[in-house]
């Protein structure tokens, strides 16, 4: 049987033998999943005459059960700068269902409703002062969601609470902080940067005396990458005492 298949195989031309090693390596290849730290986000892998194809569709296509999806979407991810944000058409309306939304179960509907906290803190804090506490406690929960771009936009919604609310933060900061330390001490560069950021402003917007209290618990973290992002915090706070 090994001579014949064999034989068989020395029969084909050497250039198709060829072109079809080829395609079996492009398969593996392509089939593999892509490194991308924002994959959780259901970027679209590839394009295809202009239409999208997810890297779901995609991969069932190269196995031969390919079918296009009827209206293919593209998720995208904007990150609007705090200089950016424009003020909120209907305020009040917004607020009203603001907290649901930042409870929904669809990781969009939060996403949106961090960047309307966002503007709502800084063109209308004192129309979401009293749900502040609530405000906080939701945005620390997106903070802790997998999906980076979620995690992203409320390390950023954090930062313009604290620029907004410096005192007022005081009371409920100790988780906002333990979070913030624990993003800018991970593996994800955009995430981590991100948090150091906020981490930073934090130090120029809250008075130094009572900021050094909430950071002094985190000196002994066990994590020593924490330890250092707090060293840095207090570096930067003890400089403002001066």
């Amino acid at each position: 049987m090994s001579d014949i298949a064999l034989r068989k195989l020395n029969s084909v031309p050497p250039s198709e033998r060829r072109s079809s090693i080829i395609r079996k390596g492009t398969m593996k290849v392509m089939l593999d999943p892509p490194n991308d730290e924002n994959l959780d986000i259901n970027q679209s892998v590839c394009r295809s005459n202009g239409q999208s194809i997810s890297s779901k569709s995609y991969c069932e296509g190269l196995s031969g059960h390919f079918e296009a999806p009827a209206d293919p979407i593209a998720q995208e991810i904007e990150y609007i700068f705090s200089e950016d944000l424009k003020p909120m058409e209907d305020a009040e309306k917004h607020l009203l269902t603001l907290l649901h939304r930042l409870d929904s179960k669809e990781w969009l509907t939060v996403l949106e409703a961090l960047n309307h906290v966002r503007r709502l803190s800084v063109f209308n804090a004192s129309e979401m002062v009293d749900m502040l506490n609530a405000v906080v406690s939701l945005v620390i929960k997106a903070m802790k969601n997998p999906r980076s771009a979620l995690c992203k936009t409320a390390i950023m919604t954090s930062a313009d609470l604290l620029k907004s609310y410096p005192d007022k933060l005081l009371e409920i900061l100790d988780p906002l902080l333990l979070q913030l330390l624990l993003k800018a001490s991970q593996d994800k560069k955009f995430v981590c940067e991100e948090a150091e950021k906020a981490l930073f402003g934090m130090t120029t917007w809250i008075t130094p005396n009572p900021l050094l209290q909430k950071l002094q618990p985190y000196v002994t973290h066990r994590n020593p990458r924490v330890r250092a992002k707090v060293a840095m915090c207090i570096s930067k706070s003890v400089s403002r005492l001066f």
